[in-house]
């Protein structure tokens, strides 16, 4: 979607994927945008104006659509070197497809391993033996940050 970048960027936030889901006639349109230090809902909500704009003018979809504008959210996968460079320093948590999990700060990565820095060592991991990682909620920056 050539069209959405563009308009995000306008806003001051990074495009990090499009989703489309359901049927031909009724697909949901997720666009998934990214700004540091987050992104707030009254940026979600004028993109999503304009984007709603450009689809309807253009006639981009056929049939009804839902539109929604969101962050990535913690939860989401990492996949692409954008993700990874957007999670540098942060602990993840690397889930292999041999079933093992590994946790970590993530200290670099390019397109062939992850480096993650534990207390005991710095293990890389190729990156087509992770079936998944996510960045993991930092409970001491929260204590620290909040006080608590």
């Amino acid at each position: 979607m050539t069209l959405v970048g563009p308009v995000v960027e306008d806003h001051d936030a990074e495009l990090v994927d499009v989703e489309l889901r359901g049927s031909a006639n009724n697909q949901t349109v997720r666009i998934l945008v990214h700004r540091d230090p987050g992104i707030m809902l009254n940026d979600c909500e004028a993109i999503s104006r304009e984007v709603g704009d450009l689809f309807d003018i253009d006639d981009l979809l056929p049939g009804r659509y839902r539109l929604e504008v969101t962050s990535p959210g913690l939860d989401r996968a990492l996949r692409s070197d954008r993700d990874f460079a957007r999670a540098s320093s942060k602990r993840l948590k690397v889930v292999l497809t041999s079933g093992g999990t590994q946790f970590g700060r993530l200290s670099a990565w390019n397109v062939e391993h992850i480096t993650l820095e534990t207390d005991a060592e710095t293990e890389q991991i190729p990156r087509d033996h992770i079936a998944k990682a996510t960045v993991e909620v930092d409970i001491n920056a929260s204590t620290q940050r909040f006080g608590g």
